[in-house]
């Protein structure tokens, strides 16, 4: 399941401007492309968000939908070797709330069914030590 779709591409840029990112002619995009770029946008999002949640995340959370179309569009771009820099912030950006949201110091509302946990501690027992550095003392 897509995070995104071509409609929440072209919500965010014109369907001209998809077509050019997309069709190597023509006036409409390509949508074997577009579905390729959404794709590897979901599996860079799977990858980070899959050390602390279920992924693929569902229901999609409105923030995943906003970072796979972002980073969709970034890879549309680098097709064409000149990504804009306002694509390439909005990239950058989203790697960084990734990163944060692996590292654990950011959570990511509206996803339920946590793997690793955010606020879960881990807790050890065991017998009483045995030996120590200077010896068997206690025995």
């Amino acid at each position: 399941m897509a995070y995104s779709s071509q409609n929440d591409l072209l919500a965010m840029i014109s369907l001209e401007e998809l077509a050019e990112l997309t069709a190597e002619s023509g006036d409409l995009p390509d949508p074997v492309v577009v579905d390729e770029a959404i794709a590897q946008a979901d599996a860079e999002i799977d990858a980070y968000l899959g050390s602390r949640y279920e992924v693929p995340v569902t229901p999609t959370p409105p923030r995943v939908k906003a970072l796979s179309v972002d980073m969709a569009i970034y890879q549309l771009y680098s097709r064409r070797s000149a990504v804009p820099p306002v694509r390439r912030d909005k990239y950058e950006a989203a790697l960084a709330f990734l990163r944060a949201v692996a590292a654990g110091t950011v959570g990511l509302e509206g996803a339920g069914g946590t793997s690793g946990g955010i606020g879960e501690v881990a807790e050890l027992s065991s017998e009483p030590r045995l030996f120590s550095r200077t010896g068997l003392k206690d025995w």
